[in-house]
């Protein structure tokens, strides 16, 4: 469902219960542990979906875009706390109301009950399609699959991969020390270089680590 369509078919009693919040770059929306008794709808902008452990490790394994919605996973399971963080990329604009409201608004509208259970299948079946693979992965070989989706489709003489060693291991789900090793690695075996501390991949290397994901496909 469009969201434009959502909120232009809002109840007004479920209207008249909402607030709009705005969240710089690097906010907190939600956190991991935070009491689950406010659902948010995504009207603008890019979230980065995580969650921390105990060791300091934190992995960042998804991220919202609109119209989706935060808290409404715990809110339908009963759970009393947010299971994972949820942090603004880019501006981001959402529509806040509680529990309640939320519940009240999937009663009322069957359309909008039908959109957040097609919203949860759509954030839940990634999850149990790749169950288990990402930790039994070896930390290299999800290192290089990382690089090359990071690649994607681009055309370049020299891919420059701007991201801090932090935000590569919160994103493959290790630690910097494992991904500087990972890095060490591949340019020992010249399928990489550093230029200025950033990952860099000459036409060669970009056409290598293609090839070989492919071959691990």
């Amino acid at each position: 469902m469009k969201l434009d369509y959502m909120l232009d078919h809002m109840p007004d009693t479920i209207r008249q219960q909402t607030i709009r919040r705005t969240f710089q770059p690097g906010e907190i929306v939600v956190r991991k542990g935070d009491k689950a008794d406010h659902v948010y709808l995504l009207m603008a902008g890019k979230l980065r979906v995580s969650n921390e452990f105990e060791s300091g490790q934190r992995y960042t394994f998804a991220s919202l875009e609109v119209p989706d919605l935060m808290g409404d996973l715990e809110v339908l399971a009963g759970q009393e706390h947010f299971a994972a963080t949820n942090e603004a990329i880019t501006e981001c604009q959402v529509l806040s109301m509680s529990a309640e409201t939320f519940m009240h608004w999937m009663r009322v509208d069957n359309d909008f009950a039908v959109a957040v259970a097609q919203l949860l299948a759509s954030k839940m079946y990634p999850t149990s399609n790749e169950a288990g693979r990402v930790k039994f992965q070896p930390s290299q070989e999800r290192f290089e699959e990382y690089l090359a989706k990071r690649l994607g489709d681009i055309e370049t003489d020299l891919f420059i991969l701007h991201t801090s060693r932090q935000q590569i291991a919160d994103d493959i789900g290790t630690s910097v020390k494992t991904v500087n090793r990972c890095v060490t690695k591949m340019r020992d075996d010249g399928d990489l270089a550093l230029l200025h501390g950033k990952i860099t991949l000459n036409r060669d290397q970009q056409e290598k680590l293609r090839r070989l994901l492919n071959e691990e496909k």
